[in-house]
């Protein structure tokens, strides 16, 4: 019998350890919106390509812990729709976002990857969509 005596600072895997704050960055970001959107974006879509790879190599701790981020990352997407009349995108932002939202849910449990394949093909086209939309506006330059 073996004991293990590694300890938890020495056992944390890479994708739990704690994430750093940068007040400038969040200071840019507070003032920058759109750029937040799209950053918010791009997080939801990494976190479904990792939980991809996680789900092909049957790493299903990790790839619930990657689907949970998706789950949380579009819940912040969420909280920034402004519902009025005068914004109808948003309702039709609101339906993609729970769309995507039940995909995730019903990725959990399933054998192939239908549904987070779903998920991610949707947020990957709203990411795109959104930064061609900033470029031709000229908000984000191909550098940023």
């Amino acid at each position: 019998m073996t004991l293990n005596n590694t300890t938890s600072a020495e056992a944390k895997a890479p994708i739990l350890q704690e994430y750093k704050r940068n007040q400038e960055s969040e200071k840019h970001l507070k003032e920058n919106p759109r750029k937040t959107i799209l950053l918010l974006l791009q997080g939801a879509v990494d976190k479904g390509n990792m939980a991809k790879v996680c789900h092909q190599s049957h790493a299903l701790v990790e790839k619930g812990f990657h689907l949970g981020r998706m789950t949380t990352i579009l819940d912040a997407l969420r909280d920034r729709l402004s519902m009025t009349k005068e914004t109808p995108l948003a309702f039709d932002l609101e339906e993609l976002y729970r769309y995507a939202d039940q995909s995730i849910q019903e990725a959990v449990f399933e054998k192939d990857a239908f549904y987070l394949d779903s998920a991610i093909e949707i947020l990957t086209e709203l990411r795109d969509a959104w930064m061609e939309m900033m470029q031709q506006t000229g908000q984000l330059h191909d550098n940023q």
